[in-house]
């Protein structure tokens, strides 16, 4: 028998996001179920853009610095892309702005975070040092290839020059990887093979490398939930992955808590305890969220 999420815990966990989750992600999540308009959406994004077009002030919650940067960025315009934002938009357009200028036009990548992390709380792994390129593979995917897509997807907004190079260096990091091992990087590098308008001398490739790689992956690796990956039917992982989603589904349902919500892996309150604990509910708002809207898009919530 096919496990379902009850109606009552789904009502449960989308009152948790409402009452516990940021406005951002109630508001998110309001648009996913068709009860809520984007723009409310993109409002509560807003105040965390800052005047360069950037964003920043704890969007990711593990890192809570006002300062702008790729990784802030790069979730912002995650969301922008899933409420079908247009290019347009103020919000889009001063953040495809700040892409430019946050470019490395030497090395073709954008560095994930800058020293101003350090301005402010934040899990031990953003700590900023002169090595953190060799501890996250250059940047090459994480958040590079996530970031290119978005240029393709308001391609008509992005600045010429900028897509060419970051395209550019994208193909020869293809060319030179055999399988993308960590799993953030394979999560960027979904992000931009789902990307509509790619090359298709890019995409084909790409997509290949993508496949080989989350197939090679530890599935029970906790950075690499099949539900991430595959979020819906028709993602690109879903069938490469189709043996991991029954049993994530399962395993995310029995997971829930009596508060309606859910709880995750890592912890960094022996760093800060205050900052830790504004992160922790930021996060269980997050990931609330995103539990409603894979478990809703598989079709796993008894009567919707």
């Amino acid at each position: 028998m096919t496990v379902k999420l009850s109606n009552t815990a789904f009502h449960e966990a989308c009152a948790f996001v409402e009452t516990e989750g940021r406005v951002l992600d109630a508001a998110m999540l309001r648009y996913h179920l068709g009860t809520g308009p984007a723009e409310a959406a993109l409002t509560a994004l807003a105040a965390y853009q800052n005047p360069d077009g950037g964003f920043g002030h704890g969007l990711e919650p593990d890192m809570a610095s006002p300062a702008s940067s790729a990784l802030a960025t790069s979730v912002a315009l995650r969301f922008m892309r899933r409420v079908e934002t247009g290019g347009d938009h103020p919000l889009v357009k001063a953040a495809l702005g700040w892409l430019e200028k946050g470019f490395d036009w030497d090395a073709g990548v954008w560095p994930i975070i800058t020293a101003a992390v350090d301005e402010a709380p934040h899990a031990p792994w953003w700590e900023w040092s002169k090595d953190l390129s060799e501890n996250w593979n250059g940047f090459r995917f994480n958040p590079s290839a996530e970031l290119l897509g978005y240029l393709y997807a308001w391609r008509d907004h992005a600045a010429p020059t900028l897509l060419e190079a970051a395209e550019a260096r994208m193909r020869r990091t293809i060319a030179e990887t055999e399988i993308i091992e960590g799993a953030y990087d394979v999560k960027c590098a979904v992000r931009l093979a789902e990307t509509s308008g790619l090359p298709e001398d890019l995409r084909a490739p790409l997509t290949e490398l993508v496949i080989r790689s989350a197939v090679a992956h530890e599935p029970n690796d906790e950075h690499f939930p099949a539900l991430e990956l595959a979020p819906t039917p028709n993602s690109l992982l879903a069938a490469p992955l189709a043996d991991r989603i029954g049993p994530a589904v399962e395993a995310l349902i029995a997971a829930q808590q009596e508060d309606g919500g859910w709880l995750f892996f890592w912890d960094w309150s022996f760093v800060d305890a205050a900052a830790w604990t504004k992160a922790k509910r930021d996060w269980r708002g997050w990931l609330s969220r995103e539990a409603i809207e894979a478990l809703k898009a598989w079709a796993r919530v008894k009567g919707a």
